[in-house]
């Protein structure tokens, strides 16, 4: 009888072993050490459309993930909300990312491939050029955001001193500062599409452009802190991979990246066309950074600010480790 209920434990062992191993196989998020990932987003913006089409087209869900997008006011806020934990990555512009390194934040970007020149400067018709801006008021979204920074190294650029010639606003979001706009409250404001066409729309006109600082820049980089990278390595390769699936879709089915942008982003209708061909050839599925120009623009912009005595080294604001192994971690094509 002992020798029967050796043997029927030996089977039952087995038997799990194999169930087990089939449960493994069918479910992606059993190797996963975080399967619920909050992200957070800038704001409610269109060049953030891959992330939306894996959430909405199961990307995410496939590799295993459950992810929460969610939206913040700006890139300070979500760099703030990064540090005390409340999300688990930001997808935030590099100027972001770097100003919480400079205060001693343990961050890291840890994937690019949102290389877009997205900004524009509009003004009103009384204002031609940028030399004009002298003794007018222009609108940023916050105090420290990439669109301050960006607005200051143009200024500085065209000989125009951010402090002393112009007054800089904290206005808010797009859709606010184009209201304050129209109330006579502001005289220039950074804008990108959808924003930038409904200005055009509303007789204002573009009297700067940001590719004409430079050809490309860290629009949107992945980050989070030291240690969420060496704890959950397998959960950002899923991340990854769920996103890089949603580039891949958004390039290869414009209609229905089009329906995903509409479901997303509050915008008429007759602009989602124009705003997605403004930036989906500067989405890169491999996440590469911006090329050598655009990050020693992005450097001396920075310089230029303050920010920076001299361009940083790659590894004191990025870790390569999926970067380098991209081809071998990618999704089937």
């Amino acid at each position: 009888m002992r020798r029967m209920t050796d043997v029927a434990s030996v089977l039952f062992g087995v038997l799990a072993l194999v169930s087990c191993s089939r449960s493994s196989d069918s479910n992606p998020s059993s190797g996963l050490e975080k399967p619920v990932l909050h992200v957070g987003l800038v704001s409610t913006t269109a060049t953030y459309l891959p992330l939306y089409m894996a959430v909405d087209k199961g990307m995410f869900a496939r590799e295993g993930l459950q992810v929460n997008l969610l939206t913040f006011r700006g890139g300070s806020d979500l760099i703030k909300a990064l540090v005390a934990g409340s999300v688990d990555v930001g997808v935030v512009s590099l100027w972001e990312v770097s100003g919480a390194i400079s205060a001693g934040q343990p961050l890291k970007a840890f994937y690019g491939g949102f290389n877009v020149p997205a900004f524009d400067w509009y003004a009103v018709p009384s204002i031609k050029t940028i030399a004009d801006v002298k003794g007018k008021r222009i609108g940023v979204t916050q105090y420290g955001s990439s669109t301050d920074f960006l607005t200051r190294y143009a200024l500085l650029s065209n000989g125009i001193d951010p402090v002393k010639d112009v007054q800089i606003i904290q206005g808010g979001d797009s859709p606010t500062r184009l209201a304050a706009m129209q109330a006579n409250q502001i005289d220039v404001n950074i804008f990108a599409a959808p924003d930038t066409f409904i200005a055009a729309t509303k007789g204002y006109h573009p009297i700067l452009r940001q590719s004409d600082l430079a050809p490309d820049y860290p629009y949107h980089v992945f980050t989070t802190s030291e240690s969420f990278l060496s704890r959950y390595p397998k959960t950002l390769k899923a991340l990854l991979r769920g996103h890089v699936q949603g580039v891949r879709l958004a390039k290869q089915n414009r209609e229905m990246a089009l329906q995903v942008l509409g479901a997303h982003i509050q915008m008429d209708p007759q602009y989602l066309g124009p705003t997605y061909d403004s930036f989906i050839n500067y989405l890169f599925e491999d996440g590469r950074l911006p090329s050598a120009k655009g990050l020693q623009a992005f450097f001396e912009m920075g310089m230029k600010a303050g920010r920076f005595e001299a361009p940083w080294p790659p590894q004191k604001y990025l870790v390569r480790d999926f970067l380098d192994t991209y081809d071998q971690w990618k999704p089937a094509s």
